[in-house]
């Protein structure tokens, strides 16, 4: 009876590590997984796009960077004409904006108003102008990063890209 006992713990052990906890995680009102949203390749390209051709009206010839609501590169452009040495800054600039939940060209604005403003020393993050988070209603769920013209081009071309996508954020 103990050892049928003991393999039956065992087993359930098991599948409770399996299951993604371990045992001193208690779900709350049985419910173990989550659900995340995510944007489609779709909407990814067509955000892309929209801020590669923003930008190239203006003369500005960029990358587009989106990244998931954690900092995950989920997609990456190079815009026609574009120079390898602002790629960085695209990624830096969706991963900043994906983390602090807010637009690069917001905190910017925002460290210049106030020096002392503290800030994440992490080098995946930069405080200028072309990341825009990306929300369905006030989630987080991507962000776009945009580089290889001005600061203030950078952000009207990133916020393109979200504008273009709204109506699938509803």
């Amino acid at each position: 009876m103990f050892k049928k006992l003991l393999i039956l713990v065992v087993v359930l052990s098991v599948t409770h590590l399996v299951a993604g906890q371990d045992a001193s995680t208690k779900p709350e009102d049985g419910v173990i997984t989550k659900t995340v949203k995510v944007l489609t390749m779709r909407a990814q390209l067509e955000a892309a796009l929209a801020a590669i051709d923003t930008c190239a009206a203006n003369n500005a010839h960029v990358h587009v960077w989106i990244v998931d609501a954690n900092g995950n590169t989920t997609l990456f452009l190079l815009g026609d004409g574009t120079r390898y040495n602002t790629v960085e800054s695209a990624r830096q600039k969706a991963f900043t904006s994906a983390i602090m939940g807010q637009s690069t060209a917001a905190i910017q604005k925002r460290i210049a108003e106030n020096p002392a403003t503290r800030v994440p020393p992490d080098p995946r993050m930069l405080f200028v102008g072309g990341g825009v988070p990306i929300r369905a209603g006030s989630e987080v769920i991507a962000a776009i990063g945009v580089g290889g013209g001005s600061p203030e081009q950078d952000d009207q071309c990133a916020q393109a890209g979200v504008e273009k996508i709204q109506h699938y954020l509803k």
